[in-house]
């Protein structure tokens, strides 16, 4: 109390002094000018910071959104496959195309204002996220339907087999535009499911000889190098690189290593690790931007929806519940890294 008491007793009398500059003569005249200059110094540095600040929350805001929106496709009113799109913990979702057929593989232009979506037939457009407006892409070729944008938004990569047989796919890529087409593979069997590494560096996609060895290779774009990353190790399938992942890659993947098909994550040189155990079929995972959690689909229920589980293992939880189903969730990563 008596601290505080002095501390109040100092202020007063500097104000005192301050009012009373007249009688105490110029140089006390000078000390007030010069301490209200500080303090409204002090002040206009504390409005430059605040309005920083508020332009940053508001920055941070309207961003957040957009980070957290995924892409996926769920069945409509009329039984077609469409592109949904929704916040990462399901709030919101909202039907994007409206057009009569089965949409096959949906995947995010870098400014996220619009979609590359390909459909069951080799229908191939991109698709305004506000308006739902297809644009079509025309190709040399026609008939894929698992092609997928590269994150900096340059080629578009995809299976197709140009024999005739349907299991005798090779990965082709074109530039965005669909012009440019070039084949980046020549293997006997089937090649599909292509899956780009964040960087656009590289593109990963699964290898099967009609057996129960299905493999996950990689193609480096630079180089034309090919690398096998599993050998014989019974079915994998939609491999999914994560966030940042270049150099030795962190993949997630579904397989049947365990006897069902379950969602396991692996990096080269160690040893797979099995996330989900559950009779249903958990397929189809997908990384957050911050490679946190994962995103996968799974018919546990009795329906394909979405559920979210953290990526270092833990309880699933639902996140779609749509009645006829939903599939194939794809989070908007914020561009090319």
């Amino acid at each position: 109390m008596i601290r505080g008491f002095g501390s109040m007793c100092f202020h007063q009398q500097s104000r005192g002094r301050c009012g009373e500059a007249g009688r105490f003569g110029a140089s006390s005249s000078v000390q007030c000018a010069r301490n209200g200059a500080k303090r409204s110094r002090l002040a206009r540095g504390r409005a430059r910071w605040s309005v920083l600040l508020l332009l940053f929350l508001v920055e941070l805001v309207l961003a957040a959104p957009e980070a957290a929106r995924v892409a996926y496709l769920a069945v409509d009113a009329e039984g077609y496959w469409q592109v949904w799109c929704m916040e990462s913990g399901g709030q919101e979702p909202t039907q994007v195309t409206h057009t009569a057929y089965d949409k096959s593989r949906v995947s995010w232009y870098p400014d996220g204002q619009a979609l590359l979506v390909n459909g069951n037939q080799g229908e191939l457009a991109r698709v305004d996220l506000e308006t739902g407006d297809e644009t079509p892409i025309q190709l040399e070729l026609d008939g894929m339907n698992d092609a997928v944008l590269s994150p900096d938004g340059r080629y578009i990569a995809f299976s197709l087999s140009t024999s005739g047989s349907i299991d005798d796919n090779n990965i082709w890529i074109v530039d965005a535009d669909g012009s440019d087409l070039r084949k980046l593979t020549n293997k006997r069997f089937l090649q599909h499911d292509p899956a780009w590494s964040s960087d656009s560096g590289s593109i990963y996609f699964l290898s099967g000889r009609g057996d129960q060895a299905h493999d996950i290779w990689r193609y480096e774009l630079g180089t034309g190098s090919l690398e096998q990353l599993t050998a014989g190790q019974l079915y994998h399938f939609d491999v999914a690189p994560a966030p940042g992942s270049h150099g030795e890659p962190r993949l997630a993947f579904s397989a049947n290593r365990s006897g069902n098909y379950e969602v396991w994550v692996w990096s080269p040189g160690t040893e797979p690790r099995q996330l989900t155990d559950h009779p249903a079929l958990d397929a189809r995972p997908n990384w957050s931007p911050d490679g946190v959690s994962l995103l996968f689909e799974s018919s546990r229920g009795g329906t394909l929806n979405i559920w979210r589980m953290p990526a270092e293992g833990g309880e699933p939880v639902p996140v779609t519940v749509h009645t006829a189903g939903a599939r194939m969730p794809v989070w908007y990563q914020g561009g090319a890294r």
